[in-house]
């Protein structure tokens, strides 16, 4: 039975899908680009014309620092020297050669480096140069917008382009592993943690520090008083002696619990090595602005920011072992001149101001204290019987006045949390294992999930295999020797710390997530279609629901779909569709043992065969776990920039999914790559094994060949 409309709607739906995503060339990161002149000589290197090109694109360090470092080492670079163009936003180019060689054939003399010009930077918040907006505003607002008054240019920043004799690719791959590993290495982060408490000071001594000496357990910092008041100090909890640090932020949460502390604030922020890091919580106040010329009087008013700021640039030691920090610390606050009266300055408020700058060096994970901030305030109590208390004269004897001298001291507990990149530490920054974080039947947004940890499996049996240590310690001694391996298969991947056959294992865990939100309910089995095998289509196939398939599957028997690439492409005959042979099967062995034995991988992913199995005895399993699969299928196509590694798939990993409605809507395909995802997330471990023997074959036999 045909269904050429069925076709028809494939074939439409593919191509509004096609134009209304972004296509995956947008969203991934494209490979590095070669470019080849039309006749690439295969002789001796005469002119750059000549050589073989790649693009390297800097991810951390500045084009300019970069270079400037490479010419020091003696290397051929090209720079440019930049004049002002015809028109505004335009620039001239004259090269500038540096360290250039009598000959591109002497020894050494190759690869050059030539600088790709980089796109000027504009910024939308610059301010015009019009004369309305020159005159700067009191808040500092040009409502006017800026003069987009610069070409744009959609080419990325920052990058290199290397020349090297055609098929020499040695001198790049050293040159390549220069620049990632030495020169363009990313700064490690910090995460800074910072608590503000203000507590009374009759109840100091409830957190268990002595303030006025240093304790053991605790190192302490003390200026010379000033005024006969106690200073601003410093104080580092000695992670050493244990139970310190936990027993002080016990004592908070009890003095908090207690009514007896105020948390005021409690703000924490992710910061690279050597950057500064601005935290500022609070209030803009209005002041009123009055002038007074011979002329006349003019009022204006100026915000004062009050509140907490915290202004922090970390510096981690060379083993991270350590954190040097310059912290400046403000507290302000308002007090209202009560019982005021006059002008404008008169009427206006005080502000109370503390302050403390420092330079600070810590353990990783370990708090320091920032204290001896005191504000003293009066405040007045009153009371009485109602209505009673406001007669005149009879309120003397029915109302309570009284006054109440309280005493703050605000202090601030800092604790830096040195990041890498492995998953411990880096959860310090990620959202929490929490449904709130998930975003589900948002009509303007796309469902979104995050990874949680549960979704993750535990894999550290991978690294500690010794088979595997032995292959990366295969690869670590042969690139010493041959830096061609870095930009050479499997070898590359593996440097990069990528395990080959792993995106099998992160399917399965996609596929578990999907399982788990039951999203196989929107599949409609009657939009579920695939391509079977037919001689008497010119085609050499024809379009079949899938659903009456499985609604025949005899009793003790399997409906089989085997997915194999046959023919060949040519002019005549161009695209070459794979498609289903389908029959159903007697099951000798268990469902596993019978996948596997049916999917078969070849020397090369051309020659692999897949193969999808439902059996009648599971049908509900293996038909829902084929319907999870084509929803595995369009979200890895919603996801185009999702990495299918274990270095990326961790907790907090934002995931698109599509939507209930697109899912309903249909159709699906059970094509060739379903049928893989089908063998490999049944067979997932089996699967995983396979493909990394594939990967890994080459390097395999280097180490039998040593023995």
């Amino acid at each position: 039975m045909r269904y050429p409309y069925l076709l028809i709607t494939i074939f439409i739906f593919d191509f509004v899908s096609g134009q209304q995503r972004p296509p995956s060339s947008a969203l991934r990161r494209p490979p590095t680009p070669v470019i080849r002149p039309s006749n690439l000589p295969t002789g001796p290197a005469g002119s750059l014309r000549s050589l073989e090109y790649k693009v390297i694109k800097l991810s951390y360090i500045q084009t300019d620092r970069a270079l400037a470092t490479l010419k020091t080492m003696g290397y051929y670079v090209v720079e440019y020297r930049s004049t002002k163009g015809e028109i505004a936003g335009e620039n001239n180019f004259t090269p500038v050669f540096s360290n250039k060689p009598a000959s591109l054939d002497a020894p050494g003399a190759l690869p050059v480096i030539i600088k790709l010009p980089d796109t000027e930077t504009i910024s939308l918040v610059e301010k015009s140069t019009s004369k309305k907006s020159s005159k700067s505003t009191p808040l500092g607002v040009d409502l006017g917008g800026v003069v987009l008054n610069n070409t744009t240019s959609g080419e990325p920043l920052q990058r290199l382009m290397v020349g090297h004799k055609p098929g020499d690719t040695g001198s790049y791959a050293e040159l390549l592993d220069l620049i990632q590993n030495k020169i363009d290495v990313p700064a490690s982060q910090i995460a800074i943690e910072a608590l503000v408490l203000e507590i009374n000071s009759d109840k100091l001594d409830e957190l268990g520090v002595d303030f006025s000496s240093a304790a053991p357990g605790f190192t302490a910092d003390f200026p010379p008083p000033e005024g006969g008041s106690i200073s601003p100090f410093t104080m580092v909890l000695d992670r050493t002696l244990l139970g310190s640090g936990a027993n002080f932020r016990a004592n908070i949460e009890a003095l908090v619990s207690n009514k007896a502390a105020n948390i005021l604030s409690k703000p924490s922020v992710l910061v690279l090595d050597g950057r500064q890091a601005r935290i500022q919580i609070g209030q803009q106040i209005p002041i009123v602005k009055v002038t007074d010329t011979q002329i006349s009087t003019s009022r204006g008013v100026d915000y004062v920011p009050v509140g907490i700021v915290l202004n922090l640039r970390p510096r981690i030691s060379e083993n991270g072992a350590r954190v040097t920090i310059q912290v400046e610390t403000i507290i302000s606050d308002t007090e209202e001149r009560i019982g005021a009266t006059g002008g404008d300055v008169e009427s206006a408020p005080i502000i109370n101001n503390r302050k403390v700058q420092s330079f600070v060096r810590v353990a990783n994970n370990t708090p320091f204290i920032i204290g001896g901030l005191i504000s003293e305030k009066d405040s007045k109590n009153t009371g009485g019987v109602p209505l009673l208390s406001q007669i005149p004269f009879l309120k003397l004897f029915f109302s309570v006045r009284g006054t109440e001298d309280a005493k703050k001291e605000v202090i601030v507990v800092i604790t830096p949390h040195v990041i890498t990149e492995e998953e411990d530490n880096f959860s310090r920054v990620i959202p929490q294992d929490d449904k709130r974080f998930d975003q589900v039947d948002n009509l303007s947004f796309p469902n979104s999930y995050r990874v949680k940890r549960e979704d993750v499996f535990d894999l550290s049996f991978i690294n500690e295999s010794p088979v595997f240590q032995n292959i990366i310690a295969e690869v670590d001694n042969r690139v010493l020797t041959d830096k061609t391996l870095l930009v050479k298969e499997p070898y590359k991947s593996l440097l990069e710390g990528k395990i080959p056959g792993e995106a099998v294992l992160v399917k399965k865990m996609l596929l578990d997530i999907i399982n788990r939100t039951n999203y196989f309910e929107y599949i409609d089995p009657k939009k579920v279609i695939y391509f079977k095998e037919s001689s008497d289509d010119p085609a050499g196939f024809e379009v079949e629901p899938l659903a009456p398939d499985i609604e025949n599957i005899p009793d003790g028997k399997a409906l089989k779909l085997t997915y194999s690439v046959r023919g060949k492409a040519t002019l005549e005959k161009p695209f070459v569709r794979p498609s289903a042979k389908v029959n159903y099967i007697q099951m000798n062995e268990s469902f596993k043992n019978e996948l596997a034995r049916l999917n078969k991988l070849g020397s090369s992913p051309a020659e692999d065969v897949f193969t999808i199995l439902i059996t009648k005895d599971e049908l509900d399993k293996y038909e829902r776990r084929l319907y999870e699969v084509l929803i595995l299928k369009k979200l890895l196509d919603l996801n185009p920039d999702l990495e299918l590694s274990l270095q990326y798939f961790r907790p907090g990993v934002e995931i698109l999914f599509p939507s209930p409605g697109v899912l309903r809507q249909g159709p699906f395909v059970v094509d060739r790559q379903a049928a893989r995802y089908f063998y490999e997330i049944n067979s997932y471990y089996s699967a995983f094994d396979k493909e990394f023997n594939r990967q890994t074959a080459e390097i395999g036999r280097l180490l039998k060949n040593k023995k």
